[in-house]
């Protein structure tokens, strides 16, 4: 049982949310689309909330995965590079105003470089962080990007100035988000901005799928809504301006193999859908309101 919050260190102030299976001896898949390893159960964790400030946060968080995500091939994303990167033009239009040719700009989690090839062409200068080897090298040779290995806490420490930095789904992986809001305020120009993208946990959609939401699998530590998110942000000194919807495109292959983890019970039906060729070229846009971008700027001292 975790008793003190992690965010406002309140004692004896967390209560279970949703109990989990507690399978920590389960090998855990710590790729983007780990729906896809049939080999590995998917369960789901234990999920606490704190009574005081509502952060949601998971049992895990006191494990380091840091080592795993060096590690990880992620072949199925691969083999979905074209719809991913149509996901990303969506996502490119929403940020796009906020790049020009005068701004250095860093993609925390940069992974198999689609978001950073996009990018590149619009800005002065393009660095990724990443910490997969596989895709880190795929990003190098593929898109000739400058891609750094380092962990995110090493590198922030070392105080590099950028005048934008991005973050798409990661903040819900960190070891401590909330000492890395802080570094990442510290590494921003005068007048920077950070963009970030994650789930939003107060969502409807997320009510209304309760324990069963397809987003709390193991390797997401904390759980956001809007409210808490703003706070946090706020206490290091970044300024939350506009929130977006983040709409994603997928093909139709990739949602059925989805529908085949979260409702396995179907499992018959996702399998004879698979086998139809045709719905395999298809993709459609999925907006459920519970994706969401963040727009974040430096305040002033």
């Amino acid at each position: 049982m975790i008793k003190s919050c992690p965010y406002c260190s309140s004692e004896d102030s967390s209560k279970v949310l949703f109990k989990g299976k507690n399978n920590f001896n389960k090998k855990i898949n710590f790729e983007c689309t780990s729906h896809n390893a049939q080999n590995i159960e998917q369960w789901k964790p234990t999920l606490y909330k704190c009574k005081y400030c509502d952060l949601v946060f998971s049992e895990f968080i006191g494990t380091n995965f840091s080592d795993n995500y060096t590690e990880v091939v992620d072949e199925a994303y691969l083999d979905q590079i074209e719809f991913k990167k149509k996901t990303f033009e969506l996502f490119l239009k929403k940020i796009q105003s906020h790049l020009n040719k005068d701004i250095n700009v860093l993609e925390i989690g940069s992974y198999y470089g689609i978001l950073g090839d996009l990018i590149k062409p619009y800005v002065k200068s393009y660095s990724g962080l990443e910490l997969s080897s596989h895709a880190a090298n795929f990003s190098r040779k593929k898109f000739n990007l400058n891609i750094i290995e380092e962990s995110l806490e090493k590198y922030l420490n070392k105080n590099n100035k950028f005048d934008l930095i991005i973050m798409t789904d990661v903040i819900e992986h960190l070891d401590n988000p909330f000492l890395v809001l802080s570094l990442i305020e510290k590494n921003l120009n005068d007048n920077g901005k950070f963009i970030f993208s994650t789930f939003n946990f107060n969502s409807l959609f997320s009510k209304i799928m309760g324990k069963n939401y397809p987003w709390i699998i193991p390797m997401h530590k904390y759980y956001f809504s809007n409210s808490t998110l703003k706070n946090a942000l706020h206490r290091s000194n970044l300024c939350l301006f506009d929130i977006q919807n983040d709409v994603r495109l997928i093909n139709v292959e990739y949602l059925l193999q989805k529908f085949s983890v979260i409702m396995h019970r179907l499992s018959f039906l996702w399998k004879f859908l698979l086998k139809i060729n045709f719905l395999k070229k298809l993709s459609i846009k999925i907006d459920l309101y519970d994706l969401k971008i963040y727009f974040c700027f430096k305040m002033k001292s």
